[in-house]
Parts: structure tokens; sequence; C-alpha cells
């Protein structure tokens, strides 16, 4: 019988940085059992659709599926709801983060009716006045937690929820796939400077996408950070500077063992 869930790769290689970090353990504690108190607690109105979950959970041995009956989570949606590994990139197009202006600052046609006038002057200040790293851009984008559900019949649908409008600075990395790294092992590539960078903006949403880059022929990876506007309005520039160097090195680092070829700077 096959997985409810895909298995997430090599989650157990990030339970080793957890399980190492007292302070990374309460986090996720923390999270998983907000899930489960009363104002959040999820409940199947259908006891034989969550008797069959179990039965399937248990017959393959399978906690990514136990947990969304549970609260609505997969072991890695946990793992991202509490800022322990970074939330999935979809690209430029994708539909999280959801990109509101282009590569030159500007709103984007489809989404002018979402941006008022106050964020949209706030983000071209910054725009207009951050030194931007090599192979960075910035972007006003909309960040969401992307939430997986069962409906009837054993089938799972997503959902957006928790948006939240800020800043993104997307910068170009070498790309993990050349060197047969899966997703979760570009996550523990990535690891010291994501923590780096919650410490330091603990508010802050990062992002990692393998290949979704693209330029003259070549892809790479990305890494986003969005700093939301209400929290960072006055503190932008500060974060964005601090943000570039911690990125910056973990490239470096990464393009040493990668070869100088993989990411054309």
């Amino acid at each position: 019988m096959s997985l409810v869930l895909p298995r997430e790769e090599e989650v157990e290689k990030m339970f080793s940085r957890i399980l190492a970090s007292r302070d990374a353990c309460e986090r996720l504690s923390e999270t998983f059992y907000n899930h489960l108190c009363d104002d959040n607690r999820f409940i199947d109105s259908d006891p034989g659709h969550f008797a069959e979950v179990m039965l399937k959970a248990y017959e393959n041995g399978d906690v990514s599926a136990v947990l969304l009956e549970l609260c609505n989570r997969s072991m890695f949606d946990l793992l991202k709801e509490a800022y322990l590994i970074p939330k999935r990139f979809h690209g430029k197009t994708g539909e999280n983060p959801v990109l509101l202006t282009d590569i030159n600052g500007k709103v984007l046609n489809t989404k002018q009716s979402v941006v008022s006038r106050h964020e949209y002057k706030k983000f071209l200040e910054i725009y207009q006045a951050h030194v931007a790293a090599p192979r960075s851009k910035l972007y006003l984008a909309d960040g969401y937690d992307m939430v997986r559900y069962y409906t009837e019949h054993m089938n799972i649908e997503e959902k957006k929820e928790k948006r939240e409008r800020g800043i993104l600075i997307l910068y170009a990395m070498p790309d993990t796939k050349k060197l047969h790294l899966s997703e979760a092992q570009a996550y523990d590539v990535v690891w010291n400077t994501f923590q780096e960078i919650q410490k330091a903006a603990y508010s802050a949403i990062v992002y990692y996408g393998q290949e979704t880059g693209s330029k003259a022929g070549k892809s790479f990876d990305e890494l986003g950070v969005l700093l939301p506007i209400h929290q960072f309005e006055n503190r932008m520039l500060q974060h964005l500077s601090m943000i570039d160097g911690l990125v910056l090195s973990c490239r470096e680092q990464m393009i040493r063992v990668a070869g100088a070829d993989s990411l054309d700077l």
C-alpha cells in the first residue's frame, strides 16, 4: 500500500540538527502543541474517514499522514512553520511567495488593485536606497503558509493561509541538483545561514528553491528572504544589509564546493 504523502526525504538528517539545539526543539514542540490546543485543534467531522487515515498510517508507518489528520500539517510543514527549515520557493511565477512587482521594481499590471499607495511608496524607497548584492533583486511580495488537508476519498488539497506582505530579497545560488543533492540536503547546506537569519530577524520568512532560476541556459537555485513591512518598516535597510552579508558568505562557501562555474556572478 502506498503512502498517503510522498516520503519527505532525509527528514532524519534535519532532526539531527534540531536535536542538537534545545531552542529548535522548543520551537518544534510549541508549534505542534499549539495546533492541538482547543482554539486551533482540527477535528475530522467524519469518524469513518478518521479511522481510515489512522489505519493507512499504521500500515505504512506514515507519521506525516497522522500529523496531517491531527493538525493539517505534514512533518516538513511543521518544521517550516516552526522556522526550522526554509519554506519551498516555487519560482518567480509561483504561488508562494507571490511577486507583486517586476525585476525593475514596477507593480505588475495584474497586481495594481491589491497594492496600496503606502506599501508601494515604502517599497520604492527601499528599492532605490538598497545597493543590491551581485545576482540579487528586491521585490514586493506576499508570502503564505501552504497548508495541506484531506478531502473526501483520501485526496489531499493545498490552500494558502496567513498572508504576509513584505519586501523579498532574492539571491541566485549554485545549483544543488547538479551536486546530486535532494531538497532536504540543500536545506542542510544552508542550515547555519538560515538559523543566523532567524536569530537576527526572527519573523523573517526564508524560502529556498532548487533550480527555480535560469539565465543564459543555465539553471540555478534561489534563496529568498521576506521581511514583513509592518514589522520591519523602520529597520528594513539595516536588516537587508545584514542578510546580504550572511547569504553572500553562504554562497561563497557553496561555490567553493560546487566549483567556480556553478554560478556566474
